[in-house]
């Protein structure tokens, strides 16, 4: 089974999020939940897909997508290392760099991309990684950089 702790409520009451489809600011600290839902946008997964890869039997997949989507909200954070090691299996992300940005201060943090979740971490190795990258901006990789249109963090 998987587990997460909730997020804690802003000042309305309610979890505090951002909008899906938004890019960190590159001053802010990464939330785990921005860095997840950058990782699975970047594999091209929608959260139903994530939940069909982490709940075998079809009777679970709604518990998993309300777990991807709690997961995915700013405040919340997977309790047990077996939760993230189930999620890594369906997104292309690392438990280590998720725990780190969950546990450390900021300055501590790993750089990462703030268009796809990519970091130093992913090179050579991650399946949406693609060709070779590096540092186009201090919040941006070459693969983000390049696209068409894109608009970078800076």
């Amino acid at each position: 089974m998987l587990h997460f702790c909730p997020p804690r409520p802003g000042r309305s009451g309610r979890p505090r999020s951002v909008p899906s489809g938004s890019v960190p600011a590159a001053d802010a600290a990464l939330t785990p939940a921005a860095y997840l839902r950058l990782r699975r946008c970047a594999a091209g997964l929608s959260i139903a897909a994530v939940a069909e890869r982490i709940a075998p039997r079809i009777a679970d997949r709604s518990e998993a997508r309300a777990l991807v989507a709690l997961l995915e909200t700013d405040g919340a954070r997977a309790r047990y290392a077996a939760t993230l090691d189930r999620l890594a299996g369906a997104i292309p992300f690392h438990p280590a760099i998720y725990r780190q940005l969950a546990d450390d201060p900021a300055d501590r943090h790993p750089r990462i991309c703030r268009a796809c979740g990519w970091s130093e971490a992913d090179r050579g190795n991650d399946p949406v990684d693609g060709p070779a990258r590096t540092w186009a901006t201090p919040a941006c990789c070459t693969a983000c950089a390049g696209e068409a249109g894109a608009e970078l963090p800076r």
